[in-house]
């Protein structure tokens, strides 16, 4: 069973983001307004108004950003599992639909399968009106671990 102050520190974490508050700018660009529905050991549901701030040149939602979306709310299902931090190795996407400027989207991140360290995320974007699938995503992720070489000049070639 998961920590309940893990999850509260993924939703805390979410909830910063959506308001702009995040580390990272460009998360707050792309998760600014971001509503938590549910967040659950593996499981993240949410609501997400797609603004022109994240509009390609077509005027709808940008595929790339759509992708960084994925990655993030999938990162953040994974983490809520409490396993640490992972870092992405493969994120696939596919769409099916485009989602227009002030539409409202829900999106669901779910760990759907564990092999060793490697963690599988499948990740859904849904027009919240009708349910119809906008895109998915297929992300794997591995334990993020950093080693403290203390000095590396030894380790470098001379060449």
């Amino acid at each position: 069973m998961v920590d309940s102050t893990v999850l509260k520190t993924t939703s805390s974490y979410l909830e910063e983001i959506a308001q702009g508050n995040g580390k990272s700018e460009f998360e707050g660009l792309i998760l600014q307004g971001l509503e938590l529905i549910h967040v659950g050991k593996g499981v993240l549901r949410c609501k997400l108004l797609v603004t022109d701030r994240v509009a390609g040149e077509d005027g709808a939602w940008h595929a790339g950003v759509m992708t960084a979306v994925m990655d993030s709310i999938g990162a953040a299902a994974v983490y809520s599992t409490g396993d640490g931090l992972n870092s992405s190795l493969d994120l696939n996407s596919s769409f099916y639909s485009r989602a227009k400027i002030q539409e409202s989207v829900e999106i669901e991140a779910r760990v759907n399968g564990i092999n060793g360290g490697l963690k599988s995320v499948v990740i859904e974007i849904r027009r919240e009106t009708s349910g119809e699938i906008i895109a998915t995503g297929r992300l794997w992720m591995s334990p993020l671990s950093v080693k403290v070489i203390p000095n590396v000049s030894d380790l470098l070639s001379k060449l």
